[in-house]
């Protein structure tokens, strides 16, 4: 949109990394020339770790664009690596294998087989796992195993992970130290310092087509460098948005300001800046200074008090005024002098000293006319009977009761029932039921019928209450 308006055959600060206009600085170069060594030899494992913006991708860009026509090239992202089946489907996409309606078996196999055939395949695999550090273990696991497939004593596998700062504590992990013992180079990106950021920016604009110096001042980079804090993605934000706003403006030079416009409309927050420019200091808080004056040595060697004043000092418009100042007279050389002058300032303090307010308890409880419980007075007095006697009596009675009322009803149903059929024998003589003297005569044969036996109360603890409801149950 705005590369005609300022001269550029194409958009210098793009969203997204390529590999053509790359800007050597010495942390992504150093990690660059380390994984094309490790990768070449067929050393181990690579790791490059680094925040979030500061190149990770296009390193991977820049290694895989390096061994294009010397190894198969597969990138991954995490993405597509959530278990190890989809891992092992990303990898024979990449590679141009069927993929489809297998199981991880299956997949591992056609893998496996790919990799341990040089005729079919004598290119060896260069496997680049971006954002690695969001891998589960299982996956992390299974590309450890594909660095171990070898053929003709090369390994057929190469491995780069590139992760933030995760990685690393991932990998410390104790399930993954036979992967960690598998790691030869580590790589660590920072961001651009000032210097470099200009750099930067002047290599991006001459990667375009334009004039850095006609372009950026050199004011705009610090403030670049400032607002973005070196990281590479935010310089291309913040460069790019400053040029669109320069555009509509019609200003073809991008100032300090024009950057921090950009920052702010980016962020929608408060530049780091603000608080420097749009305002004075703050005015400081009034202090007050006690001082007694300066240790001097005399001529036995003991140090002595000299000068000393009691003042309150204060800049700004609501500094306290001086409150004392005084200037004692000359100091005695005698131990007993010093103390007195010393003892004299003080009183002055504690004169002046008022305390904000008078300690209290913070929970006071007050008991208004407390009341002996031992010695209440009872308003009515408790009366106790003797139950278990009255308990007993009628128990008597009920007994007999008991008797007479079976009596009755075995008469009454004599006569209902007519006559039995088999006589009883009597168990008195027949003279003494004749005589009419009626006789009452009550006799215990309970002993006679076996007495059924209590079962015993076994104790169930609280696990055996299944079992107790199942024989409950099932009689």
């Amino acid at each position: 949109m705005y590369e005609v308006f300022f001269g550029l055959t194409r958009r210098p600060f793009l969203a997204a990394p390529r590999v053509d206009c790359y800007f050597p600085a010495p942390s992504i170069e150093n990690g660059r020339k380390a994984l094309i060594r490790c990768i070449q030899r067929g050393e181990g494992i690579a790791v490059v770790m680094g925040p979030s913006g500061t190149g990770k991708t296009l390193l991977c860009e820049l290694v895989a664009e390096s061994f294009r026509n010397q190894l198969q090239v597969v990138t991954l992202s995490s993405g597509r690596t959530g278990n190890r089946r989809a891992l092992l489907q990303g990898i024979l996409h990449g590679l141009g294998k069927p993929y489809r309606g297998m199981d991880e078996g299956e997949l591992r196999l056609a893998l496996v087989d790919h990799l341990t055939q040089p005729a079919s395949s004598p290119r060896a695999l260069l496997l680049l796992v971006d954002e690695a550090h969001t891998l589960p273990l299982r996956c992390m696991d299974e590309l450890r195993m594909l660095t171990n497939v070898a053929a003709e004593g090369q390994p057929r596998t190469r491995l780069v992970l590139v992760g933030n700062s995760v990685l690393e504590e991932r990998l410390a992990s104790p399930k993954l130290d036979s992967l960690s013992q598998r790691v030869v180079v580590r790589c660590y990106l920072e961001a651009l310092t000032q210097a470099e950021t200009e750099g930067y920016i002047q290599a991006h604009l001459a990667w375009a087509g334009g004039q850095a110096t006609e372009l950026f001042s050199s004011e705009a980079c610090q403030a670049v460098y400032k607002a973005t804090n070196g990281v590479a993605r935010l310089i291309n934000q913040v460069c790019d948005h400053a040029m669109m706003l320069a555009f509509v403006s019609g200003q073809r030079r991008i100032d300090e300001a024009r950057i921090q416009e950009a920052w702010a409309d980016l962020q929608q927050l408060p530049t780091p800046w603000n608080g420097e420019e749009n305002g004075s200091a703050a005015p400081k808080p009034s202090t007050e200074a006690i001082e007694f004056g300066t240790l001097e040595e005399e001529g036995d060697g003991a140090p002595a008090l000299s000068g000393g004043k009691v003042e309150s000092e204060g800049s700004g418009e609501g500094a306290a005024p001086a409150t004392r100042r005084e200037t004692p007279p000359p100091t005695p050389s005698h131990p007993a002098a010093q103390i007195d002058r010393i003892q004299h300032l003080l009183g002055h303090l504690e004169d002046d000293f008022r305390p904000a307010g008078t300690i209290r308890p913070e929970v006071e409880i007050v008991l208004d006319n407390p009341v002996d419980l031992l010695n209440e007075p009872f308003d009515e007095e408790e009366r106790v009977e003797d139950r278990c006697g009255a308990q007993s009596a009628s128990g008597a009675a009920g007994v007999s009761g008991l008797a007479a009322s079976q009596q009755d009803r075995g008469v009454r149903a004599s006569e209902r029932s007519g006559p039995a059929t088999l006589p009883l024998r009597p168990r008195f003589p027949a003279d003494k039921l004749e005589s009419g003297e009626p006789e009452l005569v009550v006799e215990d044969d309970y002993d006679l019928f076996e007495r059924p036996q209590p079962h015993p109360v076994v104790p169930v603890r609280k696990h055996q209450y299944g079992q107790l409801f199942t024989r409950l149950r099932h009689g």
